[in-house]
């Protein structure tokens, strides 16, 4: 579990109080030349004990009660990104992780490939939702309504619907019909209003304000992963 000499690389570290299923994740990352797991401990307890911030924590949060690993998550994520390895794909622990701050949700049934992806992609600031959990997403959005209490004007709307998409900001600009520079403008007032710092952020909002429609393909959705040159806003 060390770096390599002379390169920075993200770290990683690992909540999951099943020790077998703990070695099985070790062992995933372990095929990536790129990531360095800090931490692999079977209790927040221990983890807190670390003292560690890693770049990304994986978490399992069904020890906890809902609530407790919503708090957790919360309190995680001001250090780290969160990536929660759920047992269940249920559509509210789903929204209710990315309210709380996770950046990243795959299930127990994700396979070997597809977790890895989603360590690296988060680790990079990006936001990963695992293959199939994208109409459980949409269908509790649906039960929502969209930005209550968030101040939003029409067109910054309409500006965090296309970054949660994944465009650029001059793709953006060519959509509305405007220019850069305003769109640059929409985005520092969105990224004010929601406190949101790189696109992952304002990814993870949109979708917890039930700004994602399903009128086209998201690219934040199931395997892909963002070069980092695209992450910060």
């Amino acid at each position: 579990m060390g770096r390599s000499k002379g390169r920075v690389m993200p770290t990683v570290g690992i909540v999951e109080d099943h020790r077998m299923t703990r070695m099985g994740i070790e062992q995933v990352l372990a095929r990536s030349s790129w990531l360095d797991v800090i931490a692999s401990v079977g209790t927040l307890e221990e983890f807190a004990e670390t003292g560690l911030a890693p770049d990304v924590i994986v978490l399992d949060p069904a020890p906890y009660l809902a609530e407790a690993s919503l708090q957790a998550i919360g309190d995680l994520s001001a250090d780290s990104a969160v990536l929660i390895m759920s047992p269940s794909d249920e559509r509210d622990h789903l929204l209710a992780a990315v309210k709380a701050g996770a950046y990243g949700f795959v299930t127990k049934h994700t396979d070997e490939t597809e977790f890895l992806s989603a360590v690296e992609a988060v680790a990079r600031g990006g936001f990963y939702l695992a293959s199939g959990l994208a109409t459980h997403l949409h269908a509790e959005l649906g039960r929502m309504s969209p930005g209550e209490g968030q101040c939003l004007a029409r067109r910054e709307v309409e500006t965090l619907r296309l970054i949660a998409k994944g465009y650029t900001h001059g793709q953006i600009a060519r959509r509305m019909g405007l220019t850069e520079s305003t769109v640059n403008t929409y985005v520092k007032r969105i990224r004010a209003k929601l406190n949101a710092g790189n696109k992952a952020e304002l990814t993870r909002k949109a979708i917890a304000l039930g700004y994602v429609d399903e009128s086209g393909p998201a690219r934040w959705l199931p395997g892909h992963i963002r070069p980092a040159s695209e992450v910060a806003v």
